[in-house]
C-alpha cells in the first residue's frame, strides 16, 4: 500500500474516525484506525465494536492496500504537520510499519492485519429513506439532552426513533426521557419510512451525528431492528441500536394541562439562573410561586441563604407554587425558538408541558420536584 494525500484532507478524514476510538481498549486492534488506499480513495474507518465511522477521502494512490495503525497517534501527527504539506505513506514490505513523511519529517508506526479489524458496516434487510442535514440535527439536538447518561435501564441512555401518528398524519418522532423530563419532537414522515422499526440510539451516536448533520445536506438513513446507518457522499456511521421495548411515553405526556402560563424566554431564563446561584448545589432546586400575571422565582440552600425575583407573566388563574430543577428548566429554555416559553399545569404536584410557539411539533415534559 503506497499513497499521498493533503494534510487538510488527510486530517478531516482521521478527524471524524478517530473521534469513535476507546483511547485505552482492552482489545488491541479497536485503537486502531483501518486504511484502505484503492480507486485514487482513502477509505478510513474506526469502531469501539458498538458504532463504526467510515470516511472517504480523496488521494493520490500509487500501491492498493489495506492495514490498522493506533488511530490517535496517526491523527496528532497528522494534525501536527504544517498547513499545506503533502503526506505520503507506506506500508514496508514486511506489512508491520507504516512509513509515514511529509517534507523532513518521517515517522514509523506499528501495524496490524486489517484482516482481524471488525467490520459491521453491512446492512441487510433495510429501511432506507432521506433527511436533510438540518431535519437530523434538530431531531436529535432537542431530544438527546433528556436522556438518561448513566440509568442501568439501558433502554433509557440514548433517543427513540421511530414513524407515529402525528398532528396532521404520520411523522417521524424522536422522543427520549430519563424519568425526571421527556422530549418528543417530530416532522413528517420521509417517504421510504412508514414501516421502519422503532430503534434506540444510543448517546455516544448522537454526539456523532450532530456533528455529521452540521455538515451534510443530504443523509441517508438505513433502519433495521439491529442497526442504524447514516450515509452521506464523505461519511458513513453505523451503529448498533439499544436492546429492548422503549417505555410507553404517550402515558407520561399529560393530556389535562388547561392552565397555561406565557413567559418571556430570555428575561425569565436569565432570572432563573440568577436565583439559581443560591439553590441547594444538590437538588438546584427552584420555587415558582404563581399568582395573576406575577410569576416569583425563588431559592435557598441549607446555609440559609436566599434570593428571589418577581416578573410579569401572562397568566390568569388561581396561585399555584411549583419546584423545578434549575437546570433542567435552563436547558429546555435554551432549546426554544421563540421570544416566549408556554408552560401547561394542572397543579403544583403534576408532570408540566413546555412549548415552542415557533416550533410546534417540539414539546418538553417536566416533572416537579417537592418544595
Amino acid at each position: 500500500m503506497k499513497f499521498s494525500i493533503t494534510r487538510e484532507v488527510f486530517l478531516k478524514n482521521l478527524g471524524y474516525t478517530q473521534s469513535v476510538v476507546e483511547k485505552k481498549s482492552s482489545i488491541a486492534i479497536l485503537s486502531n484506525v483501518r486504511m484502505e488506499a484503492k480507486d485514487n480513495k482513502l477509505i478510513t474507518t474506526a469502531t469501539d465494536n458498538d458504532i463504526a465511522v467510515q470516511g472517504s477521502a480523496d488521494a493520490f494512490v500509487e500501491t492498493a492496500g489495506m492495514t490498522t495503525v493506533n488511530a490517535h497517534k496517526l491523527y496528532e501527527i497528522v494534525r501536527k504537520l504544517p498547513e499545506g504539506v503533502m503526506v505520503n505513506a507506506e506500508l514496508t514490505e514486511t506489512k508491520d510499519r507504516l512509513a509515514v513523511s511529509a517534507g523532513k519529517a518521517r515517522f514509523s508506526l506499528a501495524c496490524l492485519d486489517a484482516s482481524a479489524f471488525p467490520d459491521f458496516t453491512s446492512i441487510t434487510d433495510k429501511k432506507s429513506f432521506t433527511l436533510t442535514g438540518e431535519e437530523l440535527k434538530r431531531l436529535l439536538v432537542k431530544a438527546q439532552f433528556a436522556a438518561s447518561q448513566e440509568d442501568t435501564r439501558q433502554y433509557l441512555n440514548g433517543v427513540y426513533m421511530h414513524s407515529a401518528e402525528g398532528k396532521e398524519g404520520k411523522a417521524l418522532r424522536v422522543v427520549a426521557t430519563d424519568g425526571h423530563r421527556l422530549a418528543s419532537v417530530e416532522q413528517p414522515l420521509p417517504e421510504g419510512a412508514e414501516d421502519m422499526p422503532g430503534v434506540i440510539i444510543p448517546r455516544k451516536t448522537v454526539g456523532e451525528l450532530k456533528k455529521l448533520s452540521e455538515e451534510a445536506k443530504k443523509i441517508k438513513v438505513t433502519v433495521t431492528d439491529r442497526k442504524i446507518q447514516f450515509q452521506t457522499p464523505e461519511l458513513t456511521i453505523t451503529s448498533k441500536v439499544i436492546d429492548g421495548p422503549f417505555p410507553d411515553y404517550q402515558r407520561v405526556i399529560p393530556k389535562d394541562n388547561g392552565i397555561e402560563m406565557d413567559v418571556p424566554r430570555l428575561p425569565f431564563l436569565q432570572a432563573v439562573d440568577r436565583v439559581a446561584v443560591l439553590s441547594h448545589e444538590k437538588s438546584r432546586s427552584v420555587k415558582f410561586s404563581l399568582k395573576s400575571n406575577q410569576l416569583t422565582i425563588s431559592a435557598n440552600n441549607p446555609d440559609q441563604e436566599n434570593a428571589s425575583e418577581e416578573m410579569r407573566v401572562a397568566y390568569e388563574n388561581n396561585d399555584i407554587d411549583l419546584g423545578f430543577n434549575a437546570r433542567y428548566v435552563s436547558e429546555i429554555g435554551g432549546l426554544i425558538e421563540g421570544e416566549d416559553m408556554q408552560f401547561f399545569l394542572k397543579d403544583g404536584m403534576s408532570p408540566v408541558v413546555l412549548k415552542d410557539p415557533k416550533d410546534v411539533d417540539a414539546l418538553f415534559v417536566l416533572m416537579p420536584m417537592r418544595i
